[in-house]
């Protein structure tokens, strides 16, 4: 077996420069009128890396998104009532101690399974394929965008693992306590304050 590398997860407070108009969530409707309300929201960087320094890959991600769980009718799957930035604002460097490889994503159907634990709730799992994808949602989770499996591989790849699929090998990194997470400090938007408009309800 080979001697695995640690590998540091770090999203970022880089911003792109881009950004994408997403849905609030649970609920899209703030105005009951409905149709779903889209918000501009800003995209961040976020970089994968090992302990050789060389080896670096970087990614784009939804990292604050709007919230909103109305308490006229609130779902019951979610604590917090009414509107919310949602995101962290900061984590420091953690060792991760949970991988779901089954997790599938609740917002939005996606081809991309799996989801590494930020802490509690709060994960890193896929995301829009593209940043033309509109219309999805986040309760505070890190929606990495593009092909997720493929973040998954530069994980695997950087840890040097020799297993032959990436859950497997995020999975012996995690048990190693050899994967890494950071979330650097970044003030949230307010994401009600940036309201793209409206579109029907598919």
């Amino acid at each position: 077996m080979s001697k695995l590398n640690t590998v540091l997860i770090t999203v970022s407070n880089i911003k792109t420069g881009e950004t994408y108009r997403s849905r609030s969530y649970p609920n899209d409707d703030f105005n009951n009128n409905g149709k779903i309300e889209l918000y501009t929201t800003p995209v961040f960087k976020v970089f994968i890396e090992n302990n050789l320094p060389a080896q670096k890959k970087e990614w784009k991600a939804l990292r604050f998104m709007p919230y909103w769980n109305d308490p006229a009718k609130p779902d019951s799957k979610y604590r917090t009532k009414g509107w919310a930035n949602s995101g962290l604002s900061h984590f420091p460097k953690t060792v991760v101690s949970y991988y779901n490889p089954n997790y599938g994503v609740h917002n939005r159907y996606s081809p991309y399974g799996g989801a590494i634990q930020i802490k509690g709730n709060f994960l890193i799992h896929a995301g829009p394929e593209t940043i033309d994808e509109s219309g999805w949602g986040a309760a505070g989770c890190v929606e990495i965008i593009g092909n997720f499996d493929l973040f998954k591989e530069d994980i695997k790849l950087l840890s040097g693992s020799t297993e032959t699929n990436a859950h497997d090998a995020i999975l012996k990194l995690v048990a190693a306590k050899k994967l890494f997470v950071r979330v650097d400090l970044a003030v949230a938007p307010k994401l009600k304050n940036f309201l793209w408009g409206e579109v029907e309800r598919p």
